[in-house]
């Protein structure tokens, strides 16, 4: 990964240079677990689960039932990857002392360095135009909306219904994009416990966060209330 997201690289990458190794971990699990997941990759997938917490094969087909109504593009898989490489600089506080108070949300510190300070995140320049917006839309939807908060009850219908309005321009891809962006985030939670496969999205934690999917894929027809 870290010949082709420079950001990652152990000695010149960011992450290495701000000494942030662990963050630079969780990343790498993150990408490495999603591109596991598109692949149908059960058995690296659950590796590092412990046995009597491990991921069973039904739940995993529910998480292909996930993808295959995702059915990312290479092109998109590309860019959740360079998403999941580069959201990690926006929890780093030597960054956000670099902008204004009122700037300084994780995602706002990712979109500054897309925009201003390229050569950092060099992986962002191998997107294409409607790639990159895709990124971008998928940051600034997370500032309003989190698949993790929904689970821990912390979004609220209005947030939901932010999400909805970001759809009307964007389409059904941007849940799906920001979805499987954040199922990804999920999965490389316990990144520095094993690299390989994710730790984090066993049975009881899949279940969880499938739930709170398949409420989210109604989100088109719901109101946001109902969601």
């Amino acid at each position: 990964l870290p010949r082709v997201f420079k950001e990652l690289d152990g000695a010149s990458g960011l992450f290495a240079k701000l000494a942030q190794l662990d963050e630079r971990t969780r990343a790498m699990c993150s990408m490495l677990s999603v591109i596991l997941l598109v692949k149908n990759r059960y058995g690296d997938f659950v590796q590092p689960q412990s046995q009597g917490k491990q991921l069973s094969a039904e739940k995993w087909q529910e998480w292909q039932s996930f993808v295959q109504w995702v059915d990312v593009t290479d092109e998109q898989l590309h860019a959740a990857l360079v998403f999941l490489a580069i959201r990690g600089f926006g929890k780093m506080k030597s960054l956000a002392k670099a902008l204004p108070p009122e700037s300084r949300a994780p995602e706002d510190i990712v979109l500054h360095l897309m925009d201003n300070v390229s050569r950092i995140v060099p992986s962002v320049s191998q997107l294409s135009t409607e790639m990159r917006d895709l990124v971008q839309q998928a940051l600034l939807s997370s500032k309003d909306f989190s698949l993790p908060q929904l689970l821990q009850g912390e979004n609220t219908p209005a947030q939901v219904q932010m999400l909805k309005d970001a759809m009307i321009t964007q389409g059904e891809t941007l849940l799906k994009f920001l979805l499987i962006c954040q199922v990804g985030v999920m999965a490389g939670l316990m990144g520095t416990r094993a690299l390989q496969g994710s730790a984090f999205l066993d049975e009881a934690n899949s279940t969880n966060i499938l739930a709170a999917i398949s409420f989210l894929r109604m989100i088109v027809s719901s109101p946001s209330h109902a969601v």
